[in-house]
């Protein structure tokens, strides 16, 4: 029987999907099965993964997205342990046996994250300061609650780092297929409403290609016909974080999920979605936000032109390498 079920939601992967599962079959550690949930690709995704044979498990789902993929995997899992792969990311070498020690060490962590390296381009930058992050775990392998984490800016947890003990979905619930965009955010917050104690590995032990966005990032993102996800996520979170007091660390994570979400809007030109964010997450911001989001949506082109403008010039100047990664399309 294994003890952890690697599940990788694929969908139209077959020119990209050997590098992922390779990654996990090179683990040091032995004890997993791989589970790849076809959601209905139309290219030769079925063959690539067929042909590794007993090695891996290949399920076919009509395309429903990879909140309903992962679940499938989760429901076929075997292992007391879920690892999350997304099927153009890859994991390094010790990545499990690492994530699976601090696990066994500290028993009573439900769910385990680690540091990444964001790879575009045949380069590679470690996401997140690793002096800052120890500091942070003050010598311990988790941090004690998940949203405070996030609140320190050093981390980011991502859906292709995450181990977690399969009993977990059956309390905090699964994937919502309805969060088209926020599918993964929306579970782990749920989850961290129940076990905020998360394990952390500050070694980088997966590499997240950038050919995509990331799957936290993207989710701040406010586009013309999905911009409402993550605006009525947050509605329906500030109401469920009220059952699982004290929620300050996701109040003030939740106000910062919100500011991007509006500067973003406002960045690339979203007028109205910027205004309906600003009046339905009116309790999130500060009072001056409110006019300040009107006036800089009065002429809405000529000034997300400006804003690009002076994020450009910003970014030469080498104040913020990473303000038109996160804002520009």
């Amino acid at each position: 029987m294994p003890e952890v079920s690697v599940v990788i939601p694929a969908f139209n992967a077959g020119g990209f999907i050997n590098r992922t599962i390779n990654s996990v079959l090179a683990q040091t550690y032995n004890g997993y099965e791989v589970i790849v949930v076809d959601d209905g690709s139309t290219d030769n995704t079925a063959e690539v993964v067929k042909s590794y044979g007993t090695k891996v498990r290949y399920i076919y789902q009509p395309n429903a997205g990879d909140g309903p993929a992962r679940n499938t995997g989760i429901n076929a899992a075997k292992g007391k342990w879920i690892a999350f792969l997304d099927h153009d990311d890859e994991w390094l070498p010790e990545k499990l046996e690492k994530q699976i020690e601090i696990l066994k060490e500290n028993p009573d962590l439900k769910w385990c994250s680690c540091s990444y390296y964001k790879q575009s381009y045949q380069k590679k930058i470690v996401f997140g300061d690793q002096a800052k992050l120890k500091y942070w775990l003050n010598k311990k392998d988790y941090f004690e609650n998940y949203f405070k984490a996030l609140n320190s800016n050093q981390c980011t947890f991502i859906t292709s780092t995450m181990v977690v003990e399969k009993k977990v979905f059956e309390i905090a619930g699964f994937y919502e297929s309805c969060w088209s965009r926020c599918a993964d955010l929306d579970m782990q917050w749920r989850i961290a409403y129940i076990f905020p104690k998360i394990g952390f590995c500050v070694e980088p032990l997966a590499r997240v290609y950038m050919e995509k966005q990331d799957a936290i990032s993207n989710k701040l993102r406010l586009e013309s016909k999905k911009g409402t996800d993550i605006q009525n996520m947050l509605l329906r979170h500030i109401e469920l974080a009220k059952k699982y007091p004290p929620n300050d660390d996701f109040v003030l994570y939740a106000k910062r999920t919100a500011r991007d979400a509006l500067v973003s809007a406002i960045f690339n030109g979203h007028k109205k979605h910027a205004r309906e964010f600003i009046k339905k997450l009116d309790v999130l911001f500060a009072p001056y936000w409110k006019p300040l989001t009107y006036c800089l949506t009065i002429a809405p082109k000529i000034n997300s032109a400006a804003l690009k403008f002076g994020a450009y010039i910003y970014y030469k100047l080498g104040l913020e390498k990473d303000i038109s990664r996160r804002w520009i399309p």
